[in-house]
């Protein structure tokens, strides 16, 4: 099937958006047509406070092929995005955030490729890590622990860009995950995927806050892995052996020999011990709570109002 007789879906979020969202929607509707004869923009406000909403609305009623969900409150980016996959109804459904970080106008080349290689998801993989020392050290950082604690393979510095096959989006919207991390899910889908090399640009302040990049760390790593469990008993079976071994020690020389005053050094045993034990009952906590969130089986997001000229309908 040609790729200009098949439909296709452009999905991205809005989170403080009003500098770019214009801008963005022009550069995707040019690179769109020159994909497909038949294209819709599906965009979801998740809860931003500025106008960007009302510019979408504006364009809306302009242009039949331009959607607007709004979210009842911020949910979250990944939340967000998996409502944008669920309403759209393309053959091809291409990912990409509204900041222009990631140029519209890549879509045009990843068509191709994703016909060459016969792929059905070509995500982008950025060459070189933007922003910051801080937003580049986090990012390594985030990638390194979850490499290390995961059984799922992160490529280095993947982004959440992507185009994607209509039964690659459908396997990817069976995961009901409450607390879900896009990228980690979405190499869990499984079926052929390659990586699209790009420059990401720095044009706009990351909305993701050091303590966001931690709690995006420490959900991806207790959504995604049982390692931390796995090594916390190891660790407590090693140390409770060298309890047993100096237990033994101490008895032995408590037989042969006088014993000596080690307040000192038994305080110091007994804070460390102690500091462990808050650790891991701290670490068993973050994995309960992953499990209330799946058993409360709440609704993953809300969907205000729905803007669409297309469906004839506003709720």
């Amino acid at each position: 099937m040609s790729s200009m007789t098949r439909k296709l879906s452009i999905v991205t979020t809005l989170y403080r958006s009003m500098d770019t969202i214009d801008e963005f929607i022009q550069r995707a509707l040019a690179a769109g047509e020159a994909v497909s004869d038949d294209i819709e923009i599906v965009i979801v406000d998740d809860g931003s406070p500025d106008g960007s909403a009302n510019i979408v609305r504006n364009w809306v009623e302009r242009d039949a092929r331009i959607s607007l969900l709004c979210l009842s409150r911020n949910f979250g980016h990944h939340k967000a995005m998996l409502v944008g996959l669920e309403h759209a109804q393309g053959d091809l459904i291409f990912l990409i955030d509204s900041d222009l970080e990631e140029p519209p106008e890549l879509l045009s080349e990843m068509a191709q490729v994703l016909r060459g290689k016969a792929v059905d998801c070509l995500y982008g993989l950025q060459e070189r890590r933007k922003g910051g020392r801080m937003e580049r050290i986090s990012g390594h950082l985030f990638y390194w622990l979850f490499s290390a604690l995961s059984e799922v393979r992160l490529p280095q510095n993947v982004s959440t860009m992507r185009l994607m096959t209509r039964r690659y989006v459908s396997a990817l919207l069976k995961f009901r995950d409450k607390n879900p991390v896009f990228v980690p899910l979405s190499m869990l889908v499984g079926y052929p995927q390659a990586s699209f090399p790009f420059v990401k640009a720095s044009t706009s302040d990351t909305t993701y806050s050091l303590g966001r990049r931690i709690a995006l760390t420490t959900l991806a790593i207790t959504t995604f892995s049982a390692k931390p469990l796995i090594l916390m008993l190891c660790f407590s079976l090693m140390m409770a052996f060298l309890g047993i071994v100096y237990g033994g020690f101490v008895v032995v020389r408590a037989l042969i020999g006088p014993v000596q005053d080690g307040w000192a050094s038994l305080m110091a045993v007994v804070v460390f011990f102690f500091s462990l034990n808050a650790v891991f009952t701290g670490l068993m906590g973050l994995y309960v709570k992953q499990i209330l969130e799946e058993v409360k089986d709440r609704p993953r997001s809300i969907i205000q109002d729905i803007y669409s000229k297309r469906n004839s309908s506003e709720t």
